[in-house]
């Protein structure tokens, strides 16, 4: 019972005017009334189409996002699990195909190299939070994948795809970008400066 929402406190996750309130059972609709008696007071009101009560025990997406309550494997206390959504990481591994697909097999590597590192950067830059080291684990051995491929096709290769692109060989002849796949809270501390 160490989490605010086990011990009756709600929470809220908001992002712009987008909004989430995790609470304990039962005090969800309790909480929906609150909330529209003090939006009106202030000449606002919820969007009843896309306001709904949810089981957060078995996830909801919210802006790309999958949340979840879930125990830990470590201490088995209760915590918010967010990671990019399955559809999010659906439409990243449709952009990277966009990117390394047949019609790309007449362009120069690098430019391909620099705009899938591009798109890679800007997907990491929004969802590298919090719980995402596996969904990036996944995601990069995915887009290595895709680039061995491609670049098997474009040089015309017959022999085996794995031993001519070594994952080293991708990030540091080819430049490939790696998602990354430390969570940032998880990252050593910078040293102090001098």
């Amino acid at each position: 019972m160490n989490d605010p929402v086990e011990r009756g406190q709600p929470v809220l996750v908001r992002y712009a005017d987008d909004f989430v309130i995790l609470c304990a059972t039962g005090q969800g609709e309790v909480l929906r009334q609150r909330l529209t008696r003090w939006l009106t007071a202030r000449g606002l009101k919820l969007n009843e189409e896309k306001t709904r009560l949810v089981d957060s025990r078995k996830g909801f997406a919210f802006l790309g996002f999958r949340l979840r309550w879930q125990p830990s494997r470590v201490n088995g206390k209760w915590y918010v699990h967010v990671e990019a959504s399955g559809r999010s990481q659906q439409r990243l591994r449709a952009a990277v195909r966009g990117k390394l697909n047949h019609w790309t097999l007449g362009q120069r590597t690098p430019a391909v190299v620099t705009g899938l590192n591009r798109l890679l950067r800007g997907w990491s830059g929004y969802f590298h939070y919090r719980h995402s080291s596996r969904v990036m684990g996944k995601l990069n051995w995915y887009v290595r994948d895709r680039v061995k491929r491609w670049l098997w096709r474009k040089h015309g290769q017959t022999r085996a795809l794995w031993s001519d692109y070594p994952d080293e060989q991708l990030h540091g002849r080819y430049g490939l970008w790696p998602l990354p796949e430390r969570a940032a809270w998880k990252s050593p501390k910078a040293p102090n400066a001098l």
